[in-house]
């Protein structure tokens, strides 16, 4: 990391007025601070600081109680780093702006172990001691909604342009209706291609103003989470351009599909060859394990997949292709692991479980972990699953926001991967935002029980 990439970034970007350090929070959310041009030169020197405590902030953006970050550390600031490939010019503000990821170091250097980001370098160590290389893609579901909410706070579909009428239908695949949003698509290609994050296609989902947008795969699972994450900031601020709302949230309408993040993986040996193999179909050796590794692993990690309260309104057994069971299938959507149909050099899992209010790097981390395991223990591979895999198997991954916290809490394999200090901090943050969500009177309570009760 030096200087001089910064000097020759704003020699190229002299127009620049401000630069946006930008991280991930432990819940996914963007956090960081604006800065005049010449800071990007102190950044890459070493000197940007921010609180330590940032990045176990609840959803609400306070410090959770019990992380051991606040009083007990004394509210220490650690060292920034900038992440050098994520530097760029961003579109979506009114002034020329420039974007730059940052991770964070304590003060002696060392990672700072409630960084998101450093938690995926983590789990990746683990491949690289073993000589291993995981290849890793992210699909992204989302909805674009009107920018004027109810007057309840709920979201409402956009108009069909020409009409007072709104969108109603699911249109599955419905070129038309991406034709109404193709300014939005636009200013997101043309985004993407100004920070060099690799979005492949975009199609229309399961709902009315639904979409999901596919990244390339990536030999730097690192890199891969950094553009998803940046993904996700950029779709969102090229929507409000345009006059919409992107909501990433698992399920923003109770009759219509959810929003899911899905991971795709496979690893390579040290040679570059995948060694994930199929034979007819069925996985062989690593690949075998692999997978049941991580059919065992996902209830410990569920609450990664499925970080909030309404994570748990999308995994709901039978209802949407939001899998809820252990299973695995080859072309088979209802199963949790899909196994898709690809030449041998693509051979890899989807893993279908992730709502898309989920940490980019968290599920990243928790899929390879998974798989890490299994290449480890070589557990053998459970019976594929063919055909509707909701009737087959039982909704273990259909349980409550509280019961997947606590399986984490008490997780080995969390352990080992994540880091008992990591743990110990993402679980005083949900606990935290439980017991604020818990002692919430809602409005439907207000309906139901104001005058009946």
């Amino acid at each position: 990391m030096t200087a001089e990439i910064a000097e020759e970034f704003l020699k190229n970007n002299a127009d620049i007025e401000c630069v946006e350090f930008v991280f991930v929070d432990i819940n996914g959310v963007p956090r960081g601070k604006w800065a005049r041009p010449e800071a990007l030169i102190k950044a890459f020197k070493g000197g940007l600081r921010l609180p330590r405590r940032s990045y176990v902030l609840d959803i609400w953006g306070d410090t959770a109680p019990g992380t051991g970050l606040l009083m007990q550390a004394g509210d220490q600031d650690g060292i920034c780093e900038p992440i050098e490939h994520s530097l760029g010019r961003i579109s979506w503000m009114s002034r020329p702006t420039a974007q730059c990821l940052i991770s964070m170091n304590d003060q002696d250097g060392s990672s700072f172990y409630a960084d998101p980001r450093r938690v995926l370098e983590r789990v990746l160590k683990y491949f690289k001691d073993d000589k291993l290389q995981p290849v890793i893609a992210l699909e992204l579901e989302f909805y674009l909604v009107d920018r004027a909410l109810l007057p309840n706070g709920h979201p409402q579909f956009p108009e069909i342009p020409g009409s007072t009428e709104r969108y109603s239908e699911t249109q599955l695949l419905n070129l038309l209706e991406m034709q109404d949003f193709e300014a939005v698509f636009a200013s997101i290609d043309a985004a993407c291609k100004q920070l060099d994050i690799p979005a492949e296609t975009v199609l229309k989902e399961n709902s009315p103003g639904q979409f999901e947008l596919n990244l390339i795969h990536h030999s730097d699972a690192l890199v891969a989470a950094d553009q998803a994450f940046l993904l996700k900031r950029l779709i969102k601020g090229c929507a409000h351009q345009h006059g919409f709302i992107a909501t990433f949230m698992p399920k923003p309408f109770s009759d219509w599909a959810g929003n899911g993040m899905h991971i795709h993986a496979s690893v390579l040996d040290e040679k570059g060859d995948n060694i994930f193999e199929l034979a007819e179909r069925a996985p062989q050796g690593a690949f075998s394990h692999a997978i049941e590794g991580l059919l065992q692993a996902t209830p410990e990690l569920l609450a990664f997949y499925a970080p909030h309260a309404n994570s748990y309104r999308r995994l709901v057994d039978g209802v949407s292709l939001a899998p809820t069971t252990l299973s695995w299938g080859y072309e088979n959507r209802t199963a949790m692991v899909r196994v898709p149909l690809a030449d041998a050099a693509a051979t890899r899992i989807e893993h279908r479980l992730a709502g898309a209010d989920a940490n980019p790097y968290l599920i990243a981390a928790a899929t390879l972990a998974g798989l890490h395991h299994g290449l480890t223990k070589k557990p053998a591979l459970s019976d594929e699953t063919v055909g509707n895999a909701y009737n087959q198997h039982p909704a273990v991954l259909a349980i409550s926001w509280g019961e997947a916290v606590q399986r984490l809490s008490e997780s080995k394999i969390a352990e080992t991967y994540f880091g008992e200090k990591f743990i110990h901090s993402y679980n005083m943050v949900k606990q935290a935002e439980m017991k604020r969500f818990n002692s919430t009177i809602t409005d439907f309570e207000y309906d139901s029980y104001l005058r009946h009760a």
